[in-house]
Formats: structure tokens, sequence, C-alpha cells
């Protein structure tokens, strides 16, 4: 199948659409549905490219809402795509040439950025998980033998 979308957003675009299609779509207007989906029902606005579950606009792909949403409007998910996931983007982006920077001794490095000293972070973090912390500056009230007593105590 031929499609303007990279191999990855294609992946996952069938993903998503695989999973939308039981789901119930209720047409409010032309470009916005409620997505009914039993879990996490969906508002999507297809002109504003938002959903109510946050992945259209996090990936800026279609998610399951508007894919479904899309399916009842019998139109491409594509046109709900960024461009950033398009196979001419990532052509023209890595379409020039990428020269290499030869050996160091033929860098032009400016007298600020060569001369500065740059040193290791101070300390080490501490390898696991780190320890609980403490509220010894509270004081914690425990029940004893029916009585309120201050841990202090």
């Amino acid at each position: 199948m031929n499609t303007p979308m990279t191999k990855w957003a294609e992946k996952k675009l069938r993903r998503r659409s695989n999973k939308s299609r039981c789901y119930r779509v209720h047409p409010i207007n032309l470009y916005e549905h409620q997505v009914v989906d039993g879990y996490l029902n969906g508002f999507v606005n297809l002109i504003e490219k938002t959903c109510t579950c946050r992945k259209f606009q996090l990936d800026q792909l279609p998610c399951r809402h508007a894919l479904a949403a899309c399916n009842l409007r019998r139109s491409s998910c594509y046109d709900y795509c960024s461009h950033y996931y398009h196979k001419e983007t990532l052509a023209t982006a890595y379409g020039s040439s990428i020269y290499p920077v030869g050996p160091i001794e033929e860098w032009d490095v400016p007298d600020d950025v060569q001369y500065r000293v740059v040193l290791p972070p101070k300390g080490r973090k501490p390898r696991g998980r780190p320890a609980k912390k403490n509220a010894n500056h509270l004081v914690v009230k425990k029940l004893y033998n029916g009585s309120v007593v201050d841990a202090e105590d």
C-alpha cells in the first residue's frame, strides 16, 4: 500500500484504527464528535485537531477517537496528521549532504569556548531507589491502649 506517511506513523495509525472500529460515534456537528469507547470516552474536534484523551495533540497523529470520527465522515486520516510524519518531510530533512568535521587540529574554535573549563558534576547520585524521607519534625500521634499519645514520648 502506497501512503504518504513514514512506516512508523503508518503502523501506529493502523494499530489505532483497528482498535477504533468498534467505537460508537455521535456527531455533534460536521467537525465535532462524541466518541464512546466504553473506557475513556472522547470529544473530538477535527478542525482544531484535539481530543479529550490528548493523544491527538501530543502525538500530532489522530488518536483512536479521531480515527473513529474520520471513519464516520469517510474522510482521510492523513489530512489530520502532522507533516513531520510524511515521507517527503523526512526525505527533505535528510536530503542534503552531511560533511565530516575533520581532525581536531583543523577545528576553528573561538577563544572563549577553547579556554572554558568544564568540570564534572559534584558528587554522585546514589544507586537504587531513593530512601523514604522521615518527617521527624512532625509530631505523630498514635493510638496506644485506647489513648492518644505523642510519638516523641
